[in-house]
């Protein structure tokens, strides 16, 4: 049970207060349809319930996009062809390409349009896990940069038009640019209003999780948006009777809980227990209602007269903080581990045969993706001593430093106990940023050129070609960032240290997919700017621009041969025994077999071990998961792939060596074999 149940349970328990509720979900990889046991689209679907009025709708960017571009293409074109040396045809390519990396800034669009369409008293949005939802949350920002980037093609022809007739008149171009930096504007303060958005925290009662809330609520602090409560979910009930793991998990939460209370003083706690049965469903998520109702650790506050309440990531294994210099002598000196069951031999064989260059870590948020992949890098280094491998995270809300326990950052960092294993969480924004300053550079040097020596300078030319970088969309930092895996296996000479085996820390679901789309996606884009510099060659010439796009060009293509490989790639879908999780990781393996990703494995996490009557309830729920995992991995499409069981620990293992004795537990199902 996660951030979705909660959010689903939140406006189950508005609407039947006798509101007017829209539910959506803006996470590429939904799940609000599971939770409510309906099938759901970009259309609002009604939720029947006791009172109120309850609908849901889980968005589609993709159709959102086209429908926005599709109401304001001719404007666009008549901007774009002003501003530019672009004909017809080649802005109606470009209109027709893909955008990768779309989610955020249309999805912010599209939730605002369908708020408007009736008067609803409450909209309660289960958003996607933390980094891609503080991105989100950035999207106002990206549209006003927008209408300044089009104002900016738009001042030449003003300028054109005063010097030859004396005045420019405003036309509808004018007011789409206008009518774009008002939409920014006006979702930047509707963002910061208390009074109109409010967000709700969940999050599990765990170090990691602690430490994600830490940054994320920091993060909303700092752009003044409202934190109106923080849910711990999750949190094991008192045993009935003695039993090592729910002890063992009781004492680490309620650390946990103590450091959540000092961390956010004076901010609404609200405790949510784990239930044996998975809430789904409107008469369960009424339960869970009541529950976050009912709860001893629960302070009222006002509420708001009208909340759009997003409820951010539940219990991610994430962070994205700084490397804290305090990690350093916590392991530090750790001896090499080594394989030491045949059990660990047998599935790491399974996940990584002789030859795998590059092994990926893909699952919803939560299910401890992060945690697998580190254990997997360490035992890969066990293996292989002599090999050199690298950890690499690209999910925003990067975690590796506290699963590790040792400073990580954007440069390759050593591991105690495996010397030739390092590990980096990429700071795709730092790497976009030195292509920009790249691409600038080349633009300088372009006009400089094309002045050939003259003093005169084609000031409008010069800042829209430099602003064009800003009408990138989201996604692209992201494919810098994912060519990363091709710069580590395949460098240029003197470029840097060549890896034997990547293991990839992806997003969470939805952008995991998404970041495994944008190397088609991008070369789609690269090849029609190579195209139109070729068209234009006579002009302006190719210079470091088009060397560097055919650079590009070469990388996506060799990526995207990389992740289509069957020898040498592999994917490791990491899910939970339960409903939720089980029926995302379908989904994912479904668009994995469509991208023709080789599934090396699916990865059963924090499976419940018999124990006390509570752990033998939970055993047998977790029990009927795995026979249902069992049928989908038997079938022929799937390729009889393995599954890998990993046990449920408390505490949950941090550093090299606890993660070493976890993962010696492991199991290969015997039945998928």
């Amino acid at each position: 049970m996660g951030k979705t149940t909660c959010a689903a349970s939140a406006a189950v328990a508005a609407a039947e207060r006798g509101h007017r509720v829209l539910l959506v979900s803006t996470d590429p990889a939904h799940s609000l349809g599971d939770a409510l046991q309906r099938p759901l689209s970009a259309r609002p679907r009604r939720i029947p319930t006791r009172r109120g009025a309850l609908e849901a709708v889980e968005l589609d960017a993709d159709r959102a996009l086209d429908r926005w571009i599709a109401a304001r293409r001719r404007l666009l074109r008549t901007i774009l062809e002003r501003g530019t040396y672009l004909d017809e045809d080649d802005i109606d390519r470009f209109l027709r390409l893909s955008f990768p990396g779309v989610d955020e800034l249309i999805g912010l669009v599209e939730l605002t349009r369908l708020a408007r369409a009736r008067p609803w008293d409450d909209v309660v949005v289960d958003t996607a896990p933390t980094g891609h939802t503080l991105r989100l949350l950035a999207m106002p920002a990206t549209l006003e940069r927008i209408a300044t980037v089009l104002d900016d093609m738009q001042a030449k022809h003003r300028f054109l038009a005063q010097s030859l007739s004396g005045v420019h008149r405003p036309d509808a171009t004018d007011a789409l640019i206008d009518e774009i930096a008002t939409e920014g504007r006006s979702l930047r303060a509707q963002l910061s209003d208390p009074d109109r958005c409010t967000f709700v925290w969940v999050l599990l009662p765990e170090p990691l999780a602690l430490e994600e809330a830490k940054d994320g609520i920091g993060a909303l602090d700092r752009a003044g948006i409202s934190v109106s409560e923080i849910v711990v979910n999750r949190v094991v009930p008192a045993p009935d009777q003695p039993c090592e793991l729910c002890d063992g998990r009781r004492r680490a939460e309620q650390a946990a809980i103590a450091a959540a209370r000092a961390a956010f003083p004076g901010r609404p706690l609200t405790l949510l227990p784990d239930l044996a049965d998975e809430p789904r469903g409107v008469a369960a998520l009424r339960g869970v209602g009541r529950h976050l109702a009912s709860s001893p650790a629960r302070v009222e506050t006002p509420r708001a007269r009208a909340s759009l309440a997003p409820s951010t990531p539940m219990g991610r294994f994430g962070g994205g903080r700084e490397a804290r210099s305090d990690y350093g002598s916590r392991k530090g000196g750790e001896a090499p581990l080594r394989i030491k069951t045949a059990a660990e031999a047998a599935w790491l064989e399974r996940i990584a045969p002789p030859g795998v260059r590059l092994l990926l870590f893909a699952g919803k948020g939560g299910v401890g993706k992060t945690t697998c992949a580190a254990a997997v890098a360490l035992a890969l280094a066990a293996r292989a001593p002599q090999a050199d491998i690298l950890l690499l995270s690209t999910d925003p809300a990067h975690s590796l430093a506290d699963v590790l326990a040792i400073p990580v950052g954007d440069d390759p960092h050593p591991v105690p106990g495996a010397p030739r294993l390092r590990a980096r969480e990429l700071d795709a924004d730092r790497v976009f940023a030195a292509k920009r300053a790249r691409y600038c550079e080349a633009v300088d040097d372009l006009f400089a050129a094309l002045r050939g020596g003259s003093r005169f300078d084609v000031a409008f030319d010069r800042t829209v070609v430099q602003d064009l970088i800003d009408l990138a969309p989201p996604g692209l930092d992201e494919l810098f960032g994912i060519l990363t895996v091709i710069e580590a296996l395949f460098p240029e000479p003197g470029a840097g240290r060549r890896y034997d085996t990547v293991v990839l820390d992806t997003a969470p679901t939805g952008h995991a997919l998404r970041l495994l789309e944008l190397p088609d996606a991008a070369l789609e884009w690269v090849h029609a700017l190579l195209e139109i510099l070729l068209k234009y060659r006579k002009v302006i010439g190719l210079g470091e621009l088009g060397m560097d796009l055919v650079t590009v060009s070469r990388d996506l293509r060799r990526l995207g041969a990389l992740l289509r490989d069957r020898v040498e790639t592999g994917l490791v879908a990491v899910t939970r025994p339960a409903e939720l999780p089980r029926l995302e990781t379908l989904r994912l393996l479904r668009r994995i077999g469509r991208l023709r990703i080789p599934l090396a494995a699916v990865l059963v996490n924090a499976v419940t071990p018999p124990g006390c009557a509570r752990c033998r309830t939970i055993s047998r729920r977790e029990a009927r998961q795995l026979t249902a995992l069992r049928r989908e991995c038997r079938s022929p499409a799937r390729g009889r792939c393995g599954i890998i069981v990993a046990p449920a620990v408390a505490p949950p293992a941090r550093g090299a060596a606890a993660l070493a004795r976890w993962r010696a537990r492991w199991e290969l199902d015997g039945e998928t074999d």
